[in-house]
């Protein structure tokens, strides 16, 4: 499994991998092998900042030094970690453009979301955080009416749709802790979603 996890930056204090669906992030109550584990059999030192919940894949940032964990830690609770995320939904949200606010969990929960592509029945959306709650934009999109395609959890009948939960965090952008360079780094959608997208091609 950890030959799945592809590197897109790495320097002495920061690596950046794409997390493969299904493998969680870190360690579970079932003791399944998770991402967090693996690293650290092969790192002298990983400091965990953020999780992505174990159907999605995508982009996550973590320490390779202790020294740089208290700025990690205030960049991501100020919201100076931009995160971006691509989804499928079912059906066609109103407009452009929007956010989500309703709350998860009786706290304030904020995901905006973009229209990149549509077609019958689906939905291709961009989102970006604004807060961290549990399964933020999983929830957001089922109340808002839009569950995302193969959400096993929370998705109903869009869960049969595909064999993996739509959802891939595509970016990430962020102020290097040390050399204070802004770094902006991307994936695709992975190829056991690109199936899926094909379903989008020649629309718009």
């Amino acid at each position: 499994m950890v030959d799945a996890i592809i590197e897109h930056y790495r320097d002495a204090h920061l690596l950046v991998v794409e997390k493969p669906y299904g493998l969680a992030t870190q360690p579970t109550r079932d003791g399944a092998m998770n991402l967090y584990e693996l690293l650290c059999g092969k790192e002298d030192y990983v400091g965990l900042h953020h999780r992505l919940d174990t159907p999605a894949s995508g982009l996550m940032l973590l320490a390779l030094d202790r020294r740089v964990n208290a700025d990690l830690a205030r960049a991501f609770r100020e919201r100076r970690v931009k995160r971006n995320y691509q989804m499928v939904v079912i059906g066609h949200p109103a407009g452009e453009e929007g956010s989500w606010t309703k709350s998860v969990d009786g706290k304030k929960a904020h995901t905006n979301w973009k229209l990149l592509q549509k077609t019958d029945g689906m939905a291709h959306l961009e989102a970006e955080l604004e807060t961290g709650r549990t399964h933020q934009i999983r929830r957001h999109a089922v109340q808002a009416g839009h569950p995302i395609v193969g959400d096993k959890r929370y998705g109903g009948g869009a869960a049969r749709l595909w064999d993996r939960l739509a959802l891939h965090a595509t970016k990430l952008v962020f102020e290097h802790p040390v050399s204070r360079e802004v770094l902006s780094l991307s994936c695709p959608m992975p190829p056991n979603l690109q199936g899926l997208m094909a379903r989008f091609e020649g629309t718009s």
